[in-house]
């Protein structure tokens, strides 16, 4: 990475007795994790997607997983760091991994935190070099406190403030009793980024950003499908909204899928939101 940090690529279907027959017709699939996720718990949707015939690939956010990354005052990295570093050298590490060529068609499926970023590099030249197709979240939304119920409508609006203030005494987020969000150790200028996107509904004034991403993500156009399963309470359906309405030219669908497979046990049990990508492919063309 840019940082000289160095993060896996999990790479599903790229040959070997074992391995699913890949279709070259079919789009690579990269998963991206949500917060405090690694790459590895995602390994059952990837391997559900690789039978059914997707190069499959899943990244890790920065910090995270295999990432050697390791957040203090002085290493630091926020959303524009990821949009417009992290993603593209991860797609573009999938397509050799795989042997496919740099404009295979990608699709994106992305969780929570995943998907935030993810709004962000499909705004940027290079996901139309990488021949991003379409996104597909899963419990993907804004962090916007109006968009959510008490008792994490309460807790983004006003426990968030403990989480600026531990950000700006250390100049990052640790792990362990000050890590009231739950997402481990953090970079500090991501942290300080998502409590301005909580309280605001704005991806603004990003660290070392070399562009406008709030107009740019009004002109996005890659189509994009929004989903949270029924008892997801970390990503009421408003909180998806929340972040389709950045996206109007994608002219986003946003879905509520009838399975109790909340926030994260998707992941798992993968047959549900395997099928919906599957149908999302085929309506896209």
């Amino acid at each position: 990475m840019a940082d000289a940090s160095t993060s896996s690529v999990r790479v599903f279907g790229s040959g070997g007795d074992a391995t699913p027959t890949i279709s070259a017709h079919k789009p690579l699939v990269v998963i991206w994790p949500g917060f405090g996720m690694g790459a590895r718990y995602y390994d059952p949707i990837a391997w559900e997607l690789c039978d059914r015939g997707y190069p499959v690939a899943t990244g890790e956010l920065r910090g995270q997983g295999t990432s050697t990354a390791r957040a203090s005052r002085s290493k630091k990295w926020g959303y524009h760091d990821l949009a417009s570093g992290d993603y593209p050298r991860t797609i573009k590490a999938a397509k050799e991994a795989h042997g496919l060529d740099e404009d295979h068609p990608v699709v994106l499926l992305c969780h929570s935190m995943g998907g935030q970023i993810a709004s962000l590099f499909i705004a940027r030249p290079e996901a139309a070099e990488l021949n991003v197709i379409s996104v597909m979240g899963v419990g993907a939304g804004s962090p916007y406190w109006e968009g959510f119920n008490s008792p994490e409508r309460w807790r983004l609006r006003y426990g968030t403030y403990l989480v600026r203030a531990t950000v700006a005494l250390l100049g990052y987020q640790p792990a362990g009793v000050l890590d009231v969000a739950g997402y481990g150790r953090q970079a500090g200028p991501h942290l300080r980024e998502w409590f301005r996107y909580a309280h605001t509904n704005r991806l603004m004034r990003l660290r070392g950003a070399d562009m406008d991403y709030e107009a740019a993500r009004r002109e996005a156009s890659v189509p994009v499908l929004l989903t949270r399963f029924v008892n997801d309470g970390d990503c009421p359906l408003d909180s998806a909204k929340n972040l389709a309405a950045d996206l109007p030219q994608c002219f986003p669908r946003v879905e509520e899928l009838p399975e109790e497979l909340g926030h994260n046990r998707w992941a798992r049990e993968p047959g549900p939101a395997a099928d919906r990508l599957e149908e999302f492919v085929r309506e896209i063309g």
